[in-house]
């Protein structure tokens, strides 16, 4: 049994890093043997699926379930009723991986019958299945006295699609006593978007006792666009629970109803930060004149504690005729939240407002700066990168994020010497600095991301490799492939995913790159 379960955890952990996404910035690659995505073809992997050796069986169904290998289907079903359990859980997972929709049933059978493997096996195998009609197999579990397996059904189930289930789980939920399990029916039901359930979720929310429960009522009222929610979200901002306010103010967002601006916005003259704050996100969010013109209402008062809340609103709302106040504004040093008010120009997009937002850019403000930096980015004002550029060298880190995406937004050729320059004087910025060079579609920019890769410093070469799978320039191919044939094995599985980026193909060994390359290069 010891052996089943160490079996079990080894799958799921192979499987998460064949799956994965190249190495994340600054983290260590995962420490599984070279030999297991290195030296197996997908030929050598589909003969161990024959083999006498439980581990091997195993180990190569979960390989050619990530390689998508459709070929291996009808052996992986017939070790679902393998004697090892290990074995039929890699298969399981290898056949959801396969979208191989003719196991769903055999696999929900498991899910019931197998003692010996845990029902979270097969669930997550269903879920990767993407097979909907699986739904009425599992929805019962959302009943089970395990809060894990209940949450990892409810995602399930979206993930699969179910919501044909939906009248089945509402009736569940109808009988449910336990408040801690109102949580997961409130959940399924609001992600399945069931709107028959508006009922059952407004009752959910008469009891306020601060839980996680009444936080996901309020949530899948949004989700569903619960017609009756209006006033019972809109007085959850001013309630004291914080999780509450902010689910609420995101179930009236995706509600999105501007009958409920003016109650808002009488939400945002609230003296608790966090009412104010998610009161801001709805007047933001919620397409409304009503929401601008109240907001811009606010700049004509001595009271400044709203003004960089009425600045965002106007701002997102796209509120022209707030324009010329706004610059007026944020060229004050005693106007509040400044990079609000830059941003706001930014949202606004008149590019009448570029000569303002240069200025505050390197006028070396405390608040200001960051916002212009911002805003110049999203207007694409060419005329400000020499500017963004000397931003780079004010000794700010801070700014010097905001004008990288700035100069990444603007794609102007002509910074590409100064951050060619500044990767070599700031490889931890590496990450940052290859995105920007990245967003800008020439040679060049190309040259330099691969120049990146050849680094010894894996703080470097890693995003370099992740900024070329994104690009999928075919002409970088003949780089990967020296790292495909080089010593270094973390470079060489980096290369495999950017190579399957731009190619498409799923090969996971160096010797089946070197084939695909002599016939199509």
């Amino acid at each position: 049994m010891q052996k089943t379960w160490f079996l079990i955890s080894f799958f799921f952990s192979l499987t998460l890093f064949l799956n994965c996404d190249p190495v994340p910035q600054n983290q260590e690659p995962p420490s599984v043997e070279e030999t297991v995505s290195e030296e197996q073809t997908t030929k050598e992997l589909l003969e161990s699926l024959d083999s006498s050796d439980s581990f091997t069986r195993s180990q190569a169904a979960v390989q050619l379930g990530s390689r998508e290998e459709k070929s291996a289907i009808p052996k992986l079903k017939k070790l679902l009723l393998d004697k090892e359990p290990g074995v039929r859980a890699g298969a399981a997972i290898a056949l959801g991986d396969l979208k191989d929709k003719s196991s769903s049933a055999a696999i929900a059978n498991l899910l019931w019958s197998d003692k010996e493997n845990p029902k979270d096996v097969y669930l997550d195998a269903l879920t990767r299945m993407k097979d909907p009609s699986a739904g009425n197999r599992i929805y019962s579990l959302l009943d089970d006295t395990n809060p894990t397996l209940r949450l990892q059904t409810v995602d399930a189930l979206v993930q699969i699609g179910a919501n044909s289930v939906g009248p089945q789980i509402l009736s569940l939920a109808l009988k449910n006593k336990d408040r801690e399990k109102d949580k997961t029916y409130a959940m399924a039901l609001g992600k399945l978007k069931i709107a028959t359930s508006e009922s059952y979720l407004l009752q959910l929310t008469q009891t306020q006792d601060e839980s996680p429960t009444l936080a996901a009522a309020y949530l899948a009222l949004g989700r569903i666009k619960a017609k009756k929610a209006n006033d019972v979200l809109v007085k959850a901002l001013n309630l004291p629970y914080s999780k509450g306010k902010e689910n609420a103010s995101m179930a009236l967002i995706e509600i999105g109803n501007p009958s409920v601006v003016p109650k808002v916005f009488q939400a945002l003259l609230s003296n608790d930060p966090e009412t104010k704050l998610y009161a801001t996100d709805v007047l933001c969010s919620i397409p409304s004149k009503e929401a601008a013109q109240l907001a811009f209402g606010l700049f004509s008062g001595k009271d400044t504690k709203n003004w960089g809340s009425a600045a965002k609103i106007v701002g997102r709302q796209r509120f022209k005729e707030a324009r010329l106040r706004l610059e007026e504004l944020l060229e004050k040093e005693s106007t509040p939240e400044r990079d609000s008010f830059a941003e706001a120009l930014g949202w606004i997009g008149d590019k009448a407002s570029v000569p303002v937002l240069r200025k505050i850019l390197l006028s070396g403000a405390n608040e200001g700066p960051y916002g212009s930096a911002w805003a110049l980015g999203i207007l694409g004002a060419k005329e400000a990168v020499p500017d963004l550029i000397k931003a780079l060298d004010k000794g700010d880190a801070k700014l010097m994020v905001y004008a990288l995406e700035a100069l990444g937004s603007i794609a102007d050729p002509t910074s590409l010497p100064k951050l060619k320059s500044l990767l070599s004087d700031r490889p931890k910025m590496a990450p940052q600095i290859l995105s920007t060079v990245a967003l800008i579609p020439t040679e060049d920019a190309r040259l330099i991301i691969e120049e990146a890769t050849k680094s010894k410093d894996a703080e470097v070469y890693r995003p370099a490799l992740e900024e070329i799978a994104k690009r999928k320039d075919k002409k970088s191919i003949p780089v990967l492939l020296t790292f495909v044939n080089g010593d270094d094995s973390e470079k060489r599985k980096l290369s495999y995913y950017a190579l399957m980026s731009i190619t498409g193909k799923k090969f996971r060994t160096s010797k089946e790159w070197n084939g695909w390359a002599k016939g199509n290069l």
